[in-house]
């Protein structure tokens, strides 16, 4: 293999890391398998444990309020998957990571309907990062896990090959919106990988 082929699919498969190992991505889409949502780094910052709660941090005086919320849904079969744990966490208004406690941090469970929700504040950029909330789709029976990043669209940080390398990306770059109570809002749905 020339080396320049073997420092792409390298470096795609090192973008496709997750915490059980690595796996090659679909060069023209950035899809494994064919799965829709494109993953994205875990990033140094996870810490495992967080307290179960939806809200978090949300009365953050300096940033504006946001509410996200998604199904967790089957690659293969379309269908919304119960009871999936997700974890989130994000920087503070300082633009740090709490790794002493878990300020910015929360998990929960889909619904039965493989619905989920949260309300937290859009978080700052950081150095040449765009705001992002970071999530881990922890792996169940029958799926794999999925390591992903929310990012807003308009911010100007996100660059084309940088943040968005595939067609998939773009979904994952959303616009706020308000909802019926008046409430910033956005809306995910992750898509699972079967194992």
């Amino acid at each position: 293999m020339e080396r320049r082929k073997f420092l792409q699919v390298a470096g795609l498969s090192a973008y496709a890391c997750s915490l059980s190992g690595f796996t090659f991505v679909n060069e023209e889409t950035g899809n494994i398998d064919g799965c829709p949502t494109t993953r994205d780094m875990l990033g140094p910052f996870y810490k495992k444990d967080a307290p179960f709660r939806n809200i978090i941090n949300a009365d953050s005086t300096d940033r504006l309020s946001i509410k996200v919320t998604g199904k967790v849904i089957s690659c293969q079969t379309q269908a919304p998957l119960a009871n999936t744990l997700i974890d989130i966490w994000h920087c503070d208004d300082r633009k740090n990571y709490d790794e002493e406690g878990y300020q910015c941090r929360g998990r929960f469970y889909t619904d039965e309907s493989g619905f989920y929700w949260f309300k937290t504040f859009i978080p700052p950029p950081y150095g040449g990062r765009p705001k992002h909330i970071h999530f881990l789709v922890n792996k169940q029976e029958g799926y794999k896990e999925l390591v992903t990043q929310l990012y807003f669209k308009g911010d100007r940080r996100i660059k084309l090959k940088n943040w968005v390398k595939y067609p998939w990306d773009q979904k994952r770059i959303l616009e706020i919106k308000q909802n019926e109570q008046n409430e910033s809002e956005v809306n995910l749905d992750l898509y699972l990988e079967a194992d």
